[in-house]
């Protein structure tokens, strides 16, 4: 049973996940979960292939679920959204990210696979990976300035398929520089999650990695783990190794969702 027993960034087959809002709230109380929070991904009428597909379908499933485990788990509704999806009218919560690249009227998907994101770097930007993380964090500013959302997910998703280094040197100055802008242009006391989803899927580590975790500490950034869960085995994935490794890097408390009411909890 994991020391932090909350998770908001959950998908479920109603967008790219495997699992039913039902059999997630089940795996979640089993392993000693008191918050769940669902958070599809918003609507982007230029990209329809992970996005929500039936929105009045999910909230009335939503609240059938929640009323199911009442008893069991605090469920809230909340969305991911991308800088350049839709809003919904009511939510518990938003997880700001940005997954695309806008060039030209051209929304570029970063993280839909590794061949993509090769496409988009040889023939958008010629080759020049430091030009396409520029861009990256400029869209991470621009959300941080437009959408203002209540968690920041997985800053540093540029680096998906950076394993090694394998298109940039993630220490290089230049690097850092445009991470260090985007940063800075958080607001005061943000909230940026510690996201395990491709660690769980043997992809690679953490987002963020330690070395702008501790940029963002000092810029005075709370953190949250999160599962970004897209089947139920996720839930709660390496969140105790995590904590300590956060411990570590001299983080002192962790943002949690205890029931609708997002709390800090010293760790």
């Amino acid at each position: 049973m994991p020391v932090i027993k909350s998770n908001v960034h959950t998908h479920t087959d109603f967008c790219d996940g495997k699992d039913s809002m039902q059999s997630m709230a089940e795996y979640a109380a089993n392993i000693g979960f008191t918050t769940l929070g669902f958070s599809f991904h918003s609507y982007t009428n230029f990209d329809k292939s992970y996005c929500i597909r039936d929105y009045f379908g999910y909230i009335k499933e939503f609240y059938r679920v929640k009323e199911l485990y009442k008893d069991k788990l605090t469920l809230l509704n909340g969305v991911e959204l991308d800088l350049y999806g839709e809003r919904p009218s009511v939510c518990d919560y938003v997880i700001g990210s940005a997954h695309y690249l806008k060039e030209n009227g051209r929304y570029l998907a970063i993280d839909c696979s590794e061949e993509l994101f090769q496409v988009i770097l040889r023939r958008v930007y010629k080759g020049d990976a430091m030009a396409m993380v520029k861009r990256y964090y400029e869209e991470v500013a621009e959300l941080a300035k437009n959408v203002r959302p209540d968690i920041y997910g997985h800053f540093d998703l540029i680096t998906r398929y950076n394993c090694g280094g394998k298109y940039f040197d993630e220490g290089d100055g230049e690097y850092l520089k445009y991470a260090a802008r985007a940063i800075e242009a958080l607001p005061e006391k943000a909230v940026a999650e510690v996201n395990l989803g491709r660690a769980f899927k043997g992809q690679g580590d953490i987002y963020p990695s330690e070395r702008l975790i501790c940029m963002m500490k000092e810029r005075g950034v709370r953190f949250m783990l999160s599962s970004d869960a897209h089947k139920k085995e996720a839930l709660g994935y390496k969140f105790d190794e995590t904590l300590l490794r956060l411990k570590s890097l001299g983080v002192k408390s962790l943002a949690v969702y205890d029931g609708a009411s997002l709390i800090d909890t010293e760790i």
